[in-house]
């Protein structure tokens, strides 16, 4: 098979991104947008050494899980992997990958549950990004980039993120090109806004947008902030952040509170949380909390129950446990989300968590050394997964139950490879879908100790 060449293949698996995996003649090519068990005539657009990757050209064995993506910018933008697959689809794909990683890679038979889909899954995102720039008539737009470049692909309507969102973000572009504000330029350096970035909180409705800028200022901006809290009142707090690197980091350190406090709040699981510009908390509010309860239902814990949080961020998960537990403890490396997270246990008068800025691994160290004990140990690290450090001291604490929640079900599956040999078994698996549309699945796991 050479470049450019065609043949018709059938599509037997699909990859953790989604893509197809077709194999033809004793080799493996890469496929956007196919199905398993999909036939179609394939052009091959690339050969490497172990795999080729090939285009669809026209599909003759459509599966019965396919639908018509609702976007119209799908195919381009590359934010979303798997539209083109039905709620049901989307449900085996991630259930599938969650098994299938951990047979591979944590050598673990384990009865992975029927991913838990959004029953609306639509418009959810309550954080949004988006870049300026111009079109190739000069217009101003602001979209997405496409995939490994630095053009934006324009979008009025993203499907995914919240509508207000959407909303103000149109009126924004409308009010810079009538007040004459120009996106920065990535080549030149010139120009301003880099980026517009909102969040909303879901029960609270309280709305933050942010204008993150190369230059220190940005001209008529008092009108514009006028214009918007006028026509838009769950706005609460507009925020320009200043970033003059040249990088692809999108916020800088320096911040101008142009309008509000500078925060806004919102509630998860009847608690309620202050949310800044950098603070992290989750995209996905309504799945967030079916995660946070499954987790929480899935140990056995009591008013007797000491229990630690490890990677705790500004401390969700940890003040979610508080009224369920004894003593919570939570450890976090970042200070500012320790910061936070004790600013949200006063803000919720909860008194039973104690919170650590410090290395989980380290902190672990020292729980064993003062021979503290622990009944269940809650973790959500990061996507590198936890560790060998922390799994390490972990075992030695030797609580009764692990609660492994991950945004990686393959680094989640090496640990548990680890936590397995020394002497815990998962005894359940839950994959939640957080990012409907896209190839990201969460999972949280209970793992015993044997």
């Amino acid at each position: 098979m050479k470049k450019n060449d065609y043949f018709i293949g059938e599509c037997v698996d699909q990859s953790h991104d989604g893509k197809g995996i077709v194999k033809y003649e004793g080799f493996t090519y890469f496929v956007n947008g196919m199905i398993t068990g999909e036939v179609g005539q394939i052009k091959c657009i690339k050969m490497l050494k172990n795999y080729g990757v090939g285009r669809l050209i026209e599909l003759q064995k459509p599966s019965p899980e396919r639908v018509n993506p609702k976007c119209h910018i799908y195919q381009g933008c590359g934010g979303c992997h798997l539209m083109h697959l039905s709620s049901k689809g989307q449900q085996e794909f991630k259930t599938k990958r969650v098994k299938d990683c951990m047979e591979r890679i944590g050598h673990l038979e384990v009865d992975v549950q029927p991913c838990l889909m959004q029953e609306n899954p639509w418009y959810y995102r309550n954080k949004v990004q988006m870049p300026l720039g111009y079109d190739k008539n000069g217009q101003l737009v602001t979209g997405f980039y496409k995939q490994k470049t630095n053009d934006i692909i324009a979008c009025n309507e993203c499907l995914i993120q919240n509508e207000e969102s959407n909303a103000v973000i149109q009126r924004v572009k409308e009010l810079f090109v009538e007040y004459n504000i120009k996106p920065y330029d990535k080549v030149t350096h010139r120009g301003n806004i880099k980026h517009i970035l909102t969040k909303k909180g879901y029960h609270s409705e309280e709305f933050m947008l942010c204008f993150i800028t190369y230059q220190k200022t940005i001209k008529h901006i008092d009108q514009i902030v006028e214009i918007l809290i006028q026509e838009f009142p769950h706005i609460k707090t507009i925020i320009q952040n200043i970033n003059e690197r040249h990088d692809n980091v999108i916020l800088g350190d320096e911040e101008k509170i142009l309008y509000g406090k500078g925060y806004i709040y919102d509630t998860l699981l009847d608690n309620q949380y202050k949310i800044s510009l950098k603070s992290f908390y989750q995209i996905n509010p309504i799945q967030v909390e079916k995660l946070y309860q499954t987790a929480i239902d899935l140990a056995h814990i009591n008013q007797d129950s000491v229990v630690l949080d490890a990677y705790c961020g500004i401390g969700t998960i940890t003040l979610s446990l508080a009224k369920h537990v004894k003593k919570v403890y939570g450890v976090e490396v970042v200070p500012q989300a320790i910061e936070d997270a004790k600013n949200n246990a006063l803000l919720n008068k909860i008194d039973n968590a104690e919170f650590v800025c410090d290395d989980a691994g380290k902190y672990m160290v020292e729980l064993v050394k003062k021979n503290t004990h622990l009944d269940v140990v809650f973790v959500d690290p990061p996507r590198k997964g936890c560790s060998e450090e922390f799994l390490e001291h972990l075992i030695q604490a030797s609580p009764k139950e692990i609660i492994y929640i991950s945004c990686d079900v393959a680094t989640q599956a090496r640990d548990a490879k680890y936590l397995n040999e020394h002497g815990y078994t998962i005894t359940h698996c839950q994959p939640v879908d957080m990012f409907p549309h896209t190839f990201h699945v969460e999972t949280v796991c209970l793992l015993s100790r044997k």
